[in-house]
């Protein structure tokens, strides 16, 4: 079994960052695959060298086919490699020292007679370094309550992390069947874990390995005396959000009603950011209702606007 931990990281039309954040990723695991999802010869040919210099390999899909897609694929490649071990990264991401390692030990201490099926980094946000990622599992108390707790020490059993970040055990994702593609996008990580729990999985987060995270086009508003950071999510995004959540509690909601109380409430936060902090209110609006009904009326799951890749590649948990 090869000794070395590999990752990939999924792209679509990155800013000119990128570079630095290859070199910081190609730093801390090996081999490292690019996939794309941009399929513009210009951007294309900026990403090959930047990949040549910084050592990674660039795997480029002909059309963007989504997140779930790209990890599939750069999965499958390292899974052909004899990998048992990979790291997925957003665009927007960079580790610090010593995230591969703290992955790891994580994996090692929470669960040695079988391999959890995924464990998370400590991420932070890079516009509110001093907040702390908040991590979902049910309550103690009742089952059909949720708590969020930090990541001070080691957590072992938390309901799902972002993918960035995040170390994968590849056994695990073939058995699940990968990452569901219809999803697209928006809560591709989440269904993921939720089937690997419901499989009897653990998942964890490692307080020691750390990453620095955009969360897309947040930005701080002042509010009734207050600071607020909403989401500012486009519509077709916002669509494809409500339209998967849909999707997913019709999948996971009698098995994981934490989850789907903590999302609820989610949502609900969402549509008030937009009512009372953001602009363009009523095509955002109009956006989670259409997106709403099409999860809930819909069996067959239809492609998503081709641009919604374009706004942050994760929401993660908020």
């Amino acid at each position: 079994m090869p000794e070395r931990t590999p990752g990939i990281i999924v792209t679509y039309f990155p800013d000119p960052d990128l570079e630095i954040r290859l070199a910081a990723i190609a730093r801390e695991i090996s081999p490292v695959l690019v996939v794309d999802n941009t399929a513009n010869a210009a951007m294309s040919d900026r990403l090959a060298a930047a990949c040549e210099r910084c050592g990674c390999r660039l795997l480029l899909n002909r059309s963007n086919l989504g997140i779930a897609a790209a990890l599939n694929r750069g999965f499958g490649e390292l899974e052909q490699l004899g990998f048992i071990w990979a790291v997925a990264f957003d665009q927007d991401s960079t580790p610090e020292p010593g995230l591969v390692g703290g992955l790891m030990e994580c994996a090692r201490r929470i669960c040695p007679a079988r391999p959890p099926a995924v464990v998370g980094a400590n991420w932070r946000d890079e516009a509110r370094p001093n907040q702390p990622s908040l991590h979902l599992r049910p309550h103690p108390a009742c089952r059909l309550l949720f708590e969020r707790v930090p990541a001070r020490d080691d957590l072992d059993d938390v309901t799902c992390v972002i993918n960035s970040g995040s170390l994968f055990h590849l056994p695990t994702w073939r058995a699940l069947g990968g990452f569901d593609e219809s999803l697209f996008l928006d809560l591709v990580d989440t269904d993921y874990c939720l089937r690997a729990r419901q499989a009897g999985h653990r998942i964890g987060v490692a307080s020691r390995a750390c990453l620095r995270h955009r969360r897309g086009s947040k930005r701080a508003v002042r509010f009734l005396g207050g600071t607020w950071w909403p989401a500012f999510m486009p519509p077709p995004r916002l669509y494809l959000l409500f339209r998967n959540r849909a999707w997913l509690f019709r999948r996971h909601l009698w098995q994981t009603p934490h989850w789907a109380a903590f999302e609820i409430i989610y949502g609900f936060k969402i549509l008030a950011e937009i009512l009372f902090l953001e602009n363009d209110k009523v095509a955002k609006l109009g956006a989670c209702l259409r997106g709403t009904w099409a999860g809930v009326s819909s069996r067959r799951r239809v492609a998503t606007h081709p641009d919604v890749g374009r706004s942050s590649t994760h929401r993660g948990q908020a």
